[in-house]
């Protein structure tokens, strides 16, 4: 796990395997396995991710497997998204476009392989495991 802290500013493309919590602002995209940002966490760019938890704010496109909007959390842009929650008082400013198909970029795929030493799903487990009963 990576935790950025409130005291930097962050601007550029990231991408990392695992799980990451930003509570700073960000300006790029930003490609991991799990994204978590905290209340003060700000970003303007894109992002792509399995799972998605947001109690700060976005101004860009999502994709991910899961997207939790907690309360208070602000979003402006499209989510593309298998599961979406939407808590009380979250707010999303844009469209939610539900898919079952999701394939993630190979780059987060080989890093996630690397870090693990197995071979990685295209998929999100929630997104395999529906695709396998159609």
């Amino acid at each position: 796990m990576l935790k950025i802290a409130t005291s930097s500013v962050m601007r550029g493309n990231f991408v990392a395997a695992g799980r990451v919590e930003l509570d700073t602002w960000f300006e790029g995209d930003i490609l991991c396995s799990r994204l978590d940002i905290g209340r003060d966490g700000y970003v303007l760019g894109n992002i792509t991710t399995r799972e998605l938890y947001v109690q700060g704010q976005i101004v860009g496109t999502v994709h991910a497997g899961v997207v939790h909007l907690m309360d208070g959390s602000f979003v402006e842009g499209d989510v593309h998204h298998h599961v979406l929650s939407l808590h009380a008082n979250a707010s999303l400013m844009g469209n939610a476009l539900r898919t079952t198909k999701m394939p993630f970029p190979q780059e987060l795929l080989a890093l996630e392989a690397r870090a693990s030493g197995a071979p990685v799903s295209r998929f999100p487990v929630s997104v395999a495991r529906d695709l396998r009963a159609i």
